[in-house]
């Protein structure tokens, strides 16, 4: 294909769409559970995508697409550990808290 360099180029630029969300989640080592459905959603997308660029053939539409899978597939990964991690430390916030209202609160 004579322009495939415009598939490369359009990959780059998915590439950079996706650099802060990264960037932002392992900063801040937080994630919201919210955008999971959505996350989902694009994966089950480009995973169709990437099968029919399989089916095509064409090596700038397969590379587009699994650069793509590779970045989602981060990204659902790195939002689900975090989400995981923040959710043990608020459980183990809880417990502290209980722990510390048991000996302090007066027997009945």
């Amino acid at each position: 294909m004579p322009n495939e360099y415009l598939m490369y180029i359009a990959t780059g630029f998915y590439f950079v769409c996706y650099l802060p969300e990264l960037y932002a989640n392992y900063i801040n080592k937080n994630a919201n559970i919210y955008n999971m459905p959505e996350k989902i959603l694009l994966l089950i997308g480009t995973i169709l995508a990437f099968t029919y660029s399989l089916q095509l053939g064409d090596m700038s539409i397969i590379v587009n697409y699994s650069l793509a899978l590779f970045i989602d597939c981060v990204a659902i990964t790195m939002r689900s550990y975090y989400v995981i991690i923040n959710y043990r430390k608020q459980l183990e916030v809880q417990y502290i808290i209980k722990e510390l209202k048991e000996l302090t609160d007066p027997p009945v």
